[in-house]
């Protein structure tokens, strides 16, 4: 399953790259990252998109940018963004070990008959996944720094 990994860095223009040893940004190895299912950042994207982002054309836009990066430079959207994570985390917490999330629309091929993706996760996963991240959204507001989103 693809991720979305998370970095804290202070740059408007990354060049990232992934390498086997991690990830590199403008040259450096990043020492903490945290990475994201998709799914799961399928399933918490209406929340997300309160979030203004900058994108890499240069626009101030809403969400997470699916396929490209995003830089989170505000401290109110960082905050906002920490306190959706930590609203998410808070439901988690009360749902059953295993946990199964609706994802997106398919159909199969020759059938007009359609349903809904299902996803499963652990608890303990996704909990971890939600810790993690705002672990480094704190990290970010402490240091004065972004939070850099890749997308897949």
């Amino acid at each position: 399953m693809p991720n979305h990994d998370f970095i804290v860095g202070r740059v408007d223009n990354p060049d990232i790259t992934w390498t086997e040893h991690g990830i590199v940004l403008n040259g450096n190895p990043v020492s903490f990252h945290v990475s994201i299912d998709d799914e799961l950042i399928n399933y918490l994207s209406d929340s997300l998109n309160w979030i203004e982002a900058w994108y890499p054309n240069g626009s101030h836009e809403r969400g997470l940018n699916r396929y490209g990066y995003t830089i989170i430079k505000e401290k109110e959207h960082l905050r906002k963004f920490r306190n959706i994570i930590i609203s998410w985390r808070n439901l988690f917490i009360h749902g059953p070990e295993n946990i199964i999330l609706t994802g997106g629309y398919g159909w199969d091929l020759g059938s007009n008959k359609g349903y809904y993706e299902k996803s499963k996760f652990k608890r303990v996963d996704i909990i971890d996944q939600m810790d993690e991240l705002e672990e480094l959204i704190e990290q970010a507001l402490i240091t004065s720094n972004y939070v850099i989103h890749c997308g897949i």
